[in-house]
């Protein structure tokens, strides 16, 4: 039984060679310290220092043979989303970003695929950037933050962007960056324990009650983190869509539970028994296995938590793979 985790992140050590020499002039800076390097975006934002395992290919790959890991989809560490900077050099980053992961997997094609970065505060040419990383470039999906600065993700201006996925059939990746609320989650790396579910889960509102997947229905949309909790708390969603219309019902569309299905959902909920609650709100068909490699809170062994959720041999192998090369197209190559 093959697998594939389509929740993994990578950053191409070429990018930090290319924003040393060519970065200052576009406001993108390293800033090297003892305590950890990092990246400064235009002095408005300033990535953590870079992670262990981040860079590291062949690192990479021991872990997915110990895992039992055939194929990562890769998307970029969420800290070089950068949508601070102005729209030429966040564009200037992202094709960097684009180019190098695919020239850094070319030598272990059977083993990674990778999913685009796109500069979305500026919604054009986050389409075009698509366009290229999917036609040009081969990368098989994009990721995309839980909101750009100040705006939420269901905000119109962003339509040229969801029209240009929904167009590729590319599978867009939604993934926590500035969690809500991270001034009162300050201890016990609560920002990331709770917030990050938490931010998940307002964006993936957001898509539903401001009519997104309505505006485009071929949208093809990955919640992270098991989908925050909103297959959870649904009948909360669909408690103010019935009670609030006047609040929730500001675009056509459906409940909230009849939008579940509208998601794809990963496997990094930590815990069996809250996978198998997923899999039977949404179907085992909607859920992909996730690791969140190479970050201390993702799931250090997600075969295991997929065997141990007590789910049929056909769940768990659409979950370990069947659903993500269908999703990503993995048996194309």
């Amino acid at each position: 039984m093959r697998t594939a985790d389509v929740h993994c992140h990578y950053i191409p050590p070429a990018l930090v060679d290319r924003i040393r020499s060519d970065g200052a002039e576009r406001g993108i800076t390293l800033v090297e310290s003892d305590r950890g390097d990092r990246v400064s975006f235009a002095g408005k934002d300033m990535t953590q220092p870079f992670p262990p395992g981040m860079f590291d290919i062949e690192a990479r790959l021991e872990w997915m043979d110990q895992a039992g890991i055939d194929v990562q989809v890769l998307s970029a560490w969420m800290d070089f989303s950068a949508y601070v900077l102005d729209p030429e050099p966040g564009a200037w980053l992202t094709r960097s970003l684009n180019e190098l992961t695919m020239e850094a997997i070319a030598s272990h094609g059977s083993r990674f695929r990778a999913m685009a970065a796109v500069p979305l505060q500026d919604s054009e040419l986050a389409a075009k950037e698509l366009h290229h990383a999917v036609e040009q470039l081969g990368m098989v999906g994009v990721e995309i933050a839980t909101s750009v600065v100040d705006r939420e993700i269901d905000d119109e201006e962003l339509d040229p962007f969801w029209a240009a996925a929904s167009e590729l059939d590319v599978v867009v990746l939604i993934h926590p960056y500035a969690s809500i609320g991270s001034d009162r989650l300050q201890k016990y790396f609560l920002n990331n324990i709770v917030g990050n579910p938490a931010e998940e889960t307002v964006a993936a509102a957001h898509l539903i009650f401001g009519g997104v997947l309505e505006r485009h229905p071929r949208l093809r949309v990955c919640l992270t983190h098991g989908g925050g909790f909103l297959p959870y708390q649904i009948g909360r969603q669909n408690r103010g869509f019935d009670a609030v219309p006047h609040f929730t019902r500001q675009h056509e569309g459906s409940p909230p539970s009849e939008q579940l299905r509208r998601f794809f959902y990963d496997t990094i909920v930590h815990s069996p028994e809250a996978l198998r609650f997923l899999c039977d709100r949404v179907g085992h068909d909607r859920v992909l296995l996730g690791s969140d490699q190479p970050f201390p809170m993702g799931d250090p062994d997600p075969l295991r938590t997929v065997r141990d959720a007590g789910l049929s041999d056909e769940a768990v192998a659409a979950i370990v793979w069947g659903n993500a090369a269908a999703a990503f197209g993995l048996e194309e190559r």
